[in-house]
């Protein structure tokens, strides 16, 4: 299996390159957009500059010194969709950086959008993003249809699911599925909200004044006694997972190694399943995080490559989050099922 690493400046191509990257992508921001569009519509599933390269020439760089490695160079134009207008502006860009900067594809939630990318450039990679759910059997069908090179798979995904669609990927599509960094407590490719002004709604949920009801029509009153203890046990436990999945409240280990949602105990079944690469994300986190994340995610694959079993595998992930609780609460996990 390859790493899918994200990369945010040419300066960090040859630290990641040299502990163990295998592919690269990035975001892409250009003037033009901003000037047009502003902050209003993110051109990517991040902010307007945040995580972002804003200049060709270092999207040329960076690409340039990826390939002096033998690694290629995605970019990510996954906005959940485009108007008409904004993809004939985004078309000619896409062509400039194909063949002047080289980059080797993108990544694409829109499906109208990666029609319009395969009609204009038929020979240019397309990843599907994770955003745009590919859930079932039969949206491998779809886009090998359509021409997609990689299907990405969601964060709701369990073993299982992912299993059932490599099977039905092989021969066709690549895979990719997350590893490491950040988690989502929505199916991203069906949210409708906004990360923009007020921050992400999925984060601010459980402080939203609510009362818990019994199913029994609108004029129902609040549970009590054992229905109600029950009922605020499992809204504090939904208040622990949203914590776990958005970074753990930016905390660290005592090791300084950033906390949040991790696939490292499931990188064996991973592997095992077929999975074709598997996705360190974070193209906003710092160089640091993006490092020691590549450092742990290669340290477990190496061993499952050199026949470590699922036991073993796993211990060594624990070893290196190096936080025993947050891994027996499993909250932070990506597949719970392969958790150790």
């Amino acid at each position: 299996m390859k790493l899918t690493v994200p990369v945010s400046s040419p300066e960090e191509v040859e630290m990641l390159a040299g502990n163990g990257a295998g592919e690269f992508f990035c975001g892409y921001v250009p003037p033009e957009w901003l000037e047009r569009y502003g902050g209003a519509f993110w051109l990517n599933r991040r902010g307007p500059v945040v995580g972002n390269l804003v200049q060709q020439d270092d999207v040329s760089l960076l690409t340039e010194r990826s390939h002096a490695f033998g690694i290629p160079v995605h970019v990510t134009f996954n906005a959940p969709y485009y108007t008409p207008e904004q993809q004939e502006f985004l078309l000619p860009v896409i062509d400039r950086l194909a063949r002047e900067s080289g980059v080797d594809g993108v990544v694409v939630s829109d499906v109208g959008f990666l029609v319009a990318l395969r009609c204009a450039f038929p020979g240019l990679s397309v990843h599907a993003s994770s955003v745009m759910a590919a859930l079932n059997p039969g949206m491998i069908d779809f886009l090998d249809e359509l021409g997609a090179r990689r299907v990405i798979f969601p964060r709701s995904l369990d073993l299982g699911d992912i299993a059932s669609l490599c099977a039905a990927a092989v021969g066709r599509l690549e895979t990719e599925a997350f590893v490491l960094n950040e988690g989502c407590v929505f199916e991203e490719g069906y949210c409708m909200t906004t990360h923009r002004s007020v921050g992400a709604l999925c984060v601010q949920l459980p402080g939203v004044p609510h009362r818990v009801l019994p199913l029994g029509g609108e004029h129902a009153e609040s549970l009590s006694g054992e229905e109600g203890e029950r009922a605020r046990e499992l809204m504090g436990a939904f208040k622990d997972w949203v914590w776990f999945q958005n970074g753990c409240g930016n905390s660290m280990n005592s090791s300084g190694i950033p906390n949040g949602p991790c696939g490292l105990c499931a990188i064996f079944d991973l592997a095992r399943a077929g999975v074709t690469s598997l996705k360190i994300s974070g193209r906003g986190v710092s160089s640091y995080r993006k490092f020691v994340g590549l450092q742990m995610v290669r340290a477990v694959l190496d061993l499952v490559e050199r026949g470590a079993s699922r036991e073993e595998a796993a211990r060594e992930a624990v070893a290196l989050r190096n936080t025993p609780k947050f891994c027996e609460a499993r909250y932070m996990c990506y597949y719970r099922e392969g958790a150790s």
